[in-house]
């Protein structure tokens, strides 16, 4: 008898996400008690609007945080006079086939985000060792640059979320994890500022990592740049900011951790709302009450 051929997650059809219309509006809200939460029976429905409304909160405490300034591109050389610039000529290799996507879904509209404030030209990282070596807080600080955009996308960061998970699915515990990783990169290491010109970048790169550290299946990184609204460079500097922002720790292996990190997101996005001031052009205009007139008998 022949041996079975190897194994192949991949190209596993019942691996693949169901496709489907999804409308966050009609979904389960997330349970307000901790106890209540369970990361092994929630929708991914009500983990997309678990994190929608953290971020929101979140962003709208912040306000628009400015980016770093740009930095300047010279610098002192290593000792072997060559520069290690890692994420900038980095390229990575498929460990594994793309997951196989049926004809009928292959085809999508393809959206665009802001310009993002830092330009292609700018170095990403600068990851040698020895003299002449960047500090660590100026390697973040450019990170950190990539993913601001010049201006609000158009796009919101629900409708956005609803876009990624209709032509790329992603399952439950994906979409949590991703959270956790905008909750360390944000509010607990705060490497990345949560505003409106940032969210819609991390949510598609945390989005990324999540599914490439979780799954046995991925999306292509044509496609998922493509729905994401980025090209698939930005997309891998994307990539490998978030990695390095989380010393590569992207990995979550119990349930009670996911939840534990899931419970803190959704913590933060209610202290923000509590926090939250309205802006100061807000001028509440009340008419005057019309009085009613008695009629004297």
């Amino acid at each position: 008898m022949n041996p079975p051929s190897a194994p192949n997650p991949a190209g596993d059809a019942g691996v693949l996400p169901e496709f489907g219309n999804l409308s966050l509006q009609d979904a389960p809200s997330p349970p307000p008690n901790d106890e209540d939460l369970d990361v092994l029976t929630m929708s991914r429905e009500t983990a997309m609007k678990l994190i929608v409304r953290s971020v929101v909160a979140i962003a709208n405490s912040a306000g628009d945080v400015p980016a770093t300034p740009p930095l300047s591109l010279s610098r002192p050389g290593t000792p072997g006079g060559k520069e290690n610039h890692l994420l900038r000529n980095h390229r990575r290799t498929a460990s594994r086939p793309a997951t196989p996507i049926p004809a009928e879904k292959e085809n999508h509209q393809p959206t665009e985000l802001a310009p993002p404030e830092a330009g292609h030209d700018e170095p990403v990282t600068i990851h040698d060792i020895g003299h002449g070596a960047q500090p660590e807080a100026v390697q973040r600080a450019n990170m950190a640059r990539k993913f601001f955009s010049k201006s609000v996308p158009k796009v919101g960061v629900e409708e956005y979320m609803n876009r990624i998970q209709k032509f790329c699915p992603l399952s439950t515990a994906v979409w949590l994890a991703a959270g956790s990783y905008m909750l360390r990169l944000c509010v607990i290491d705060r490497s990345v500022p949560l505003t409106y010109r940032t969210m819609h970048r991390l949510v598609l790169a945390c989005a990324l990592v999540a599914m490439k550290a979780l799954e046995d299946h991925r999306w292509p990184q044509k496609r998922f740049a493509a729905v994401g609204g980025v090209d698939e460079a930005s997309l891998s500097r994307l990539e490998l900011c978030v990695e390095f922002l989380l010393s590569f720790d992207v990995q979550i292996f119990t349930p009670e951790k996911l939840k534990e990190l899931t419970i803190q997101l959704q913590k933060a996005g209610q202290a923000a709302t509590l926090t939250c001031k309205l802006p100061s052009s807000f001028n509440l205009k009340l008419s005057k009450p019309r009085l009613r007139q008695e009629q004297v008998a």
